[in-house]
C-alpha cells in the first residue's frame, strides 16, 4: 500500500450503493459481515455509512453493489446518526491500492440510475389543492415523488398536499409536492389520466422509509428479473 495517499488526492462522488464489508473478529480467524451504504465514492476510497463504529486502521475486504472484493482498511469515523433504521455511523475506508476511475464512474452511474428509479406499487393517495380535495391512487413510487393515477389531476406548477401510507405501515404521511406534470387523455384508455409529482423537503424519518421501500421493491424486481430464463436458455416446446 502506498502510505502516502489519501482521498484528498481524487476526486469524490455522491453515491449511495449497497455495501459488504468483511471485517476480521478479534482473536478469531473468521470475518464478520457488516452491510452498510456508501455515501462517496472515490479512486482512493470510500465513505459508508455502517450499522456500528470500527475502530481506526480495522482491515476489510469490501464489496460495493456485489461487485469484486477490494482490500481496504478504515481511516476515520464519525459520530452516529440517529435514523429510523438505527444508528448510522460514517466511516471513511481507504482502498490498498487506488480502483480504475472507470469502475468510479460505473458506481456512479448505478448510484444516480437507482436514485430515480421508479417502482411498481399502488396504494390509495388523497390530495388537496387550493381549497378542493381529491383522491386518486400511486401507482409507480420513487425516492423523489409518484405518479398519482386520478381523473382530476392538478395543473402542472401547482402544489398539492399529500395524505397516504405505505404498504404495511401504518404511518400516515402528510407532506407538500409540486405537479410536475400530468396527463388526461380519454382517447388512450391504456395510459391513466393522473399527475407525477415531487416532494417538497419531506421529512427525513418520512424520506428514508420511503427510501428503504423502494430500495426493496427495485431488489426483488431485480431478483425476479434474474431468476428468469433468457430467451436463449427458455425451454422449447
Amino acid at each position: 500500500m502506498t502510505p502516502d495517499i489519501t482521498h484528498a488526492d481524487y476526486p469524490r462522488f455522491e453515491a449511495y450503493l449497497p455495501v459488504e464489508c468483511a471485517a476480521p473478529i478479534p482473536g478469531r480467524p473468521s470475518a464478520r459481515l457488516i452491510a452498510g451504504k456508501t455515501r462517496f465514492v472515490s479512486a482512493a476510497g470510500l465513505e459508508i455509512l455502517m450499522p456500528e463504529t470500527l475502530p481506526l486502521r480495522t482491515p476489510m475486504m469490501v464489496r460495493v453493489a456485489q461487485g469484486d472484493p477490494l482490500r481496504a482498511h478504515v481511516v476515520w469515523a464519525d459520530h452516529g446518526t440517529p435514523s429510523p433504521a438505527g444508528t448510522r455511523v460514517a466511516h471513511g475506508v481507504l482502498f490498498e491500492q487506488p480502483v480504475d476511475p472507470a469502475l468510479v464512474n460505473q458506481w456512479v452511474y448505478r448510484g444516480e440510475r437507482q436514485a430515480y428509479a421508479r417502482t411498481p406499487v399502488r396504494f390509495p393517495v388523497e390530495y388537496g389543492q387550493a381549497g378542493t380535495a381529491g383522491h386518486g391512487t400511486c401507482v409507480n413510487l420513487s425516492r423523489g415523488g409518484m405518479f398519482v393515477a386520478t381523473p382530476q389531476p392538478a395543473p402542472p406548477g401547482s402544489q398539492v398536499a399529500l395524505t397516504f401510507n405505505l404498504p404495511n405501515l401504518s404511518h400516515t404521511f402528510s407532506m407538500l409536492a409540486r405537479v410536475v406534470w400530468n396527463h388526461r387523455d380519454e382517447t388512450k384508455p391504456d395510459a391513466p389520466s393522473g399527475m407525477g409529482v415531487q416532494f417538497l423537503d419531506p421529512k427525513p424519518a418520512e424520506g428514508a422509509l420511503i427510501n428503504a421501500l423502494v430500495d426493496r421493491l427495485c431488489s426483488e424486481m431485480s431478483l425476479a428479473l434474474d431468476s428468469s430464463p433468457s430467451p436463449s436458455t427458455a425451454p422449447s416446446h
